[in-house]
């Protein structure tokens, strides 16, 4: 890799991103992980429910790293933090996206509640039936496509914009697909401090 962040002691980096299991930042953050051991460091993934609980975790010393998606709404909170640097940008497809089920269940589309991140959202009209209305559906944002991929698993939703990961950790099926994203990201580190004497 290209960037030179402080190395902690023990030559393992925890890198902060958004969870639970199966988002396309848990996935990003793999591919760095097979990066760092290419330099002979170690990455340990800590996943978050938000980006704001992984900025805090920045700041606080708890991770390392924090691996962010430029479709994060709200990244220019991570640039503008004046304790952070930016120490890469780099592109990394998301895997497979698409529209999901539970298995073995029949879909109404009338009455339905469909959950999503907000940033997969705008797939909504290529991913259903033509002959679909999408104002017949509740749309519910979801702060992750992991968290909505467990949304329809416990039965709380019918459908979830998510991608192949969560489809296949909760035990999911798509009934329609868009394809991989191609994605870039940032990765944030902590300045070291400076002291003033």
């Amino acid at each position: 890799m290209e960037f030179r962040p402080p190395i902690p002691p023990t030559k393992t980096f925890i890198i902060g991103t958004l969870g639970p299991s199966g988002t396309s930042s848990d996935y990003a953050s793999g591919y760095i992980v097979k990066q760092l051991e290419s330099e002979q460091l170690t990455g340990e993934i800590q996943l978050f429910d938000s980006f704001p609980n992984v900025k805090e975790a920045l700041l606080q010393d708890k991770v390392d790293l924090a691996l962010v998606p430029h479709a994060y709404q709200m990244i220019n909170e991570f640039y503008m933090e004046p304790s952070f640097d930016l120490g890469f940008i780099f592109i990394y497809p998301t895997p497979i996206y698409g529209l999901a089920k539970k298995k073995n269940t029949e879909v109404v589309f009338k009455g339905s509640r469909l959950v999503t991140h907000p940033a997969p959202l705008p797939l909504l009209s290529r991913l259903l039936p033509d002959s679909q209305d999408q104002s017949e559906i509740q749309i519910d944002l979801s702060p992750s496509t992991s968290d909505a991929a467990i949304q329809v698993q416990q039965g709380l939703a019918t459908l979830a914009i998510t991608n192949k990961n969560a489809v296949d950790a909760y035990d999911l099926e798509f009934i329609s697909t868009y394809g991989k994203i191609p994605m870039s990201w940032s990765i944030f580190y902590k300045k070291i401090a400076e002291s003033h004497v």
